[in-house]
């Protein structure tokens, strides 16, 4: 009796030190697989591994967060409006936004009720998306919006070269101001598509990543674009550090919307010469 019981006990304790499952490319059936459905193997044994990575689930809701954020509902657009459709997509990303001729930035937004000609009149000059994941598709939430004049991308991962090639095709004629500041992804091919920008009065460009060809990519931007006004580059110094970021001061904003304020007096300005020259003739 007492040496079976001294039997059990050996047989607990060496169990306790054998691995209950063996590694799955040392398992005997998976030597066995041939070599065509190898492949699919190893693809279902890569997910199980990454199901069991800790943190899994979390990645996967942001992920699908993400997603949904950056898809365009065709049917809300219609519904709301371009304008209005815009603001509720700025406040779904955690930002805010700022309308024609007021100074406030909005981070609520309350949409209008009433029929879709209400809406038109709900006209969105300004959009801070800073720290956001917005990316290429993200873009389609603003393409409708005519009257945009002002783009705040600063800290945002997703901004790279691709997606500032689409910003500078659809928002090449209203764009004024543009902060692309400590965007990770942004190199060299995406400043320079930003020269198709001509309306463009300032460009903010600070705690960019170090890359070849920054500084001379700038110069060229600037050869292209004259009247535009680039900070946050430094011809001498490849690095850049310590400086502001989007929508630090106040009186920041207040010049680029005294700014905004200017073109829109001069093109009034325009239109009224070309009305009376018209009438003249």
């Amino acid at each position: 009796m007492r040496f079976s019981f001294i039997l059990r006990s050996f047989k607990n304790v060496t169990e306790e030190r054998i691995p209950k499952k063996k590694p799955y490319w040392l398992t005997k059936s998976n030597l066995e697989i041939p070599g065509k459905s190898r492949a699919i193997v190893d693809v279902i044994q890569s997910y199980k591994a990454r199901i069991n990575e800790p943190g899994f689930l979390k990645r996967t809701v942001l992920m699908r967060n993400y997603q949904q954020r950056n898809e365009f509902s065709e049917k809300d657009f219609f519904e709301q409006g371009p304008d209005v459709y815009a603001a509720s997509r700025t406040i779904e990303y955690d930002g805010r936004f700022r309308m024609s001729g007021r100074q406030k930035w909005i981070t609520k937004l309350e949409k209008p009720k009433g029929t879709l000609a209400l809406n038109l009149n709900f006209q969105l000059e300004a959009v801070d998306l800073s720290q956001s994941v917005i990316n290429i598709d993200g873009l389609d939430h603003y393409v409708g919006c005519a009257n945009i004049k002002a783009m705040y991308l600063a800290k945002c991962r997703y901004v790279d070269d691709w997606f500032l090639s689409r910003l500078a095709s659809e928002f090449q004629d209203q764009l004024l101001f543009l902060d692309i500041s400590e965007c990770p992804s942004v190199g060299v091919t995406g400043i320079l598509a930003l020269s198709r920008l001509k309306s463009l009065k300032k460009l903010r460009l600070f705690n960019l990543p170090s890359f070849d060809g920054k500084e001379a990519a700038t110069m060229i931007f600037e050869e292209n674009v004259p009247e535009c006004l680039v900070e946050g580059v430094d011809y001498e110094s490849a690095v850049v550090s310590g400086l502001l970021t989007a929508g630090d001061t106040q009186q920041q904003q207040q010049d680029e919307i005294k700014m905004i304020d200017e073109e829109k007096n001069d093109q009034e300005y325009v239109d009224d010469n070309t009305r009376q020259s018209v009438r003249q003739n």
